[in-house]
């Protein structure tokens, strides 16, 4: 889709000129609408199990997840990560995850920045690294003007494999992380499809 949208903006653009900007809205239209859902499937326990979503709007660009038991809670916040550029071609796109460990009267809350990306050229697995770890002395603490520790990738590796393990005994683990990537795709590219029909109907009104 990214690929083929920016050829569509230098299409509306020409477009814009020649006054037939409605016929192009309405070819991207017709070719996202061939392969595109109507709206993107929730995800389900067999995509995240041992969580529930707690949000997940339509119109909203993140998604919320919690996996909650008698000890802890474990809340998972996902958005795409913006679209980048290398040699003005698109790069696959990647999910940031926020990933929030909290456990009943008990401080700090842990917190573990990562970036979850498709692996291999099948587009089809996502695997995650971890960017950063922190913590907060509570929930509504956002550590502003605090020592956060040092880059991930500067830890001893040991230490580094350890906090994955810990990620992964809680659930948090490569197929929750390629499953997270892909709805988060499936629902961007819904709301293009919406944003492009009220498009049509807004240039409609002009013929």
């Amino acid at each position: 889709m990214f690929l083929r949208r920016l050829r569509t903006s230098a299409v509306l653009r020409r477009a814009s000129k020649d006054g037939d900007v409605l016929a192009a809205i309405r070819a991207e239209l017709a070719h996202e609408l061939s392969s595109a859902p109507s709206s993107p499937p929730s995800l389900s326990s067999e995509d995240a199990p041992g969580f529930a979503t707690v949000s997940d709007a339509p119109q909203a660009q993140d998604v919320l997840l919690r996996r909650r038991t008698e000890s802890e809670e474990v809340l998972v916040s996902a958005m795409l990560a913006p679209l980048q550029f290398v040699d003005q071609e698109p790069l696959r796109r990647e999910a940031l995850m926020k990933v929030f460990v909290t456990k009943p009267g008990a401080t700090p809350v842990l917190h573990f920045d990562c970036r979850a990306s498709l692996v291999g050229d099948g587009g089809g697995h996502a695997d995650y690294a971890i960017n950063a770890v922190r913590y907060h002395s509570s929930p509504g603490d956002d550590g502003e003007g605090k020592y956060e520790g040092p880059e991930f990738r500067e830890l001893d590796p040991r230490l580094q494999a350890a906090l994955h393990h810990y990620l992964v005994a809680r659930g948090i683990n490569s197929n929750l992380a390629s499953s997270i990537l892909h709805h988060l795709l499936q629902k961007e590219r819904t709301q293009y499809v919406n944003w492009l029909k009220t498009l049509e109907e807004r240039f409609a009104k002009d013929n």
